[in-house]
């Protein structure tokens, strides 16, 4: 994979200065998939917050034990 094949979905809220949060949000073939969530320019908490309750909603995802890697 080239490296814009890799940035393609964050390079747009880089450019703008959109704050931007990922949340783990199930586990497909032993990969995490995970949720992003951008907001508006200077509102990282409302990115926060969306994290937040998504991270309650769904719990706390670990695909792996990060002390046994």
């Amino acid at each position: 994979m080239d490296t814009l094949a890799l940035i393609r979905c964050v390079l747009p809220g880089n450019l703008l200065g959109l704050p931007a949060a990922v949340v783990p949000a199930t586990v497909s073939g032993g990969l995490p998939i995970g949720v992003q969530i951008t907001g508006p320019r200077f509102r990282e908490d409302l990115c926060l917050d969306a994290a937040a309750a998504i991270e309650a909603a769904l719990g706390t995802l670990t695909p792996r034990d990060p002390i046994a890697a």
